[in-house]
């Protein structure tokens, strides 16, 4: 009895994940596998890595335009996060709600204000031209600045939290021992402290990159012709044009790109950073 019950003790934790299995199994794995079906024809694969396909070339794009905003987003997010972890009390509690207000928001609404604030009448042309900076309103709507500025501002606070939540676990000791032993702070910081946070910036690094493959509103409404991006593709035949087979094509090559691309980056920035993530002064 005793064997049976130490048996099903072990085997207990297994079983706490067939709710998260079943609810992957039928809102992922079974759409997919219908996706998949609609995406068996040769033909629009071959016709897909052809050069100068249209398609493929607004995938690189789309590829090219996740990286850079996953870059950015991290880079920005970092020393928010860092600085969120040397703040306590209220300070801290009110940047956290500042934080996680646009959350409680839509990106919907969101990117309509960075429309109203990049307009030719907005708040950033109304200030250029008030300090005299320029005489006529520039250009900011409807260009790839616009896009990037918009998906990072709905990205940031994700990235924030993620790194917030793994420095906020760090034993400061750790930093205050290597002060202690004769480091400046910024090596204490470089060789103790961000090693210990590189796993965060790989994994928000990465999450920030998938979301951004799946952008279709953003892009929309605030790029212009040359920013539309595979999403916007796929939403335009899967609604308008109703050919369900080519939108089905496109997202299993997003799928399968994304997917070697992410296990690439995995590779190649773990083998960079090697050195740093075993932690410590070397």
């Amino acid at each position: 009895m005793g064997i049976l019950s130490s048996s099903v003790l072990r085997r207990g934790p297994a079983w706490l994940l067939v709710p998260a299995l079943l609810v992957m199994a039928v809102g992922f794995v079974i759409p997919l596998g219908e996706v998949a079906q609609w995406a068996s024809t040769l033909e629009l694969y071959v016709e897909f890595f052809e050069p100068g396909n249209p398609y493929r070339l607004i995938m690189i794009d789309t590829f090219m335009l996740s990286i850079g905003v996953a870059l950015l987003t991290v880079a920005l997010a970092y020393p928010v996060a860092y600085y969120l972890t040397r703040t306590q009390g209220l300070a801290q509690k009110l940047l956290l709600i500042g934080i996680l207000t646009p959350l409680w928001v839509s990106v919907l609404i969101r990117t309509y204000g960075w429309i109203v604030v990049l307009g030719r009448g907005g708040l950033v042309n109304s200030l250029l031209m008030a300090l005299n900076v320029t005489d006529q309103p520039v250009q900011l709507l409807y260009t790839r600045f616009a896009v990037y500025v918009a998906m990072i501002q709905v990205l940031l606070p994700i990235a924030v939290l993620m790194l917030y939540g793994a420095m906020a676990s760090i034993n400061d000791t750790f930093v205050k021992a290597a002060r202690s032993l004769g480091a400046s702070a910024f090596n204490a910081f470089r060789y103790v402290f961000f090693p210990m946070t590189a796993n965060a910036v790989i994994a928000s690094g990465i999450l920030i990159f998938v979301l951004s493959l799946g952008f279709f509103i953003t892009p929309a409404l605030v790029g212009g012709p040359s920013d539309v991006l595979i999403s916007n593709v796929i939403q335009t035949q899967v609604n308008e044009t109703m050919d369900w087979e080519l939108a089905a094509t496109l997202g299993v090559i997003l799928l399968a790109g994304g997917a070697i691309l992410v296990a690439a980056l995995v590779v190649l920035v773990r083998k960079a950073l090697q050195s740093d993530l075993n932690g410590g002064v070397k």
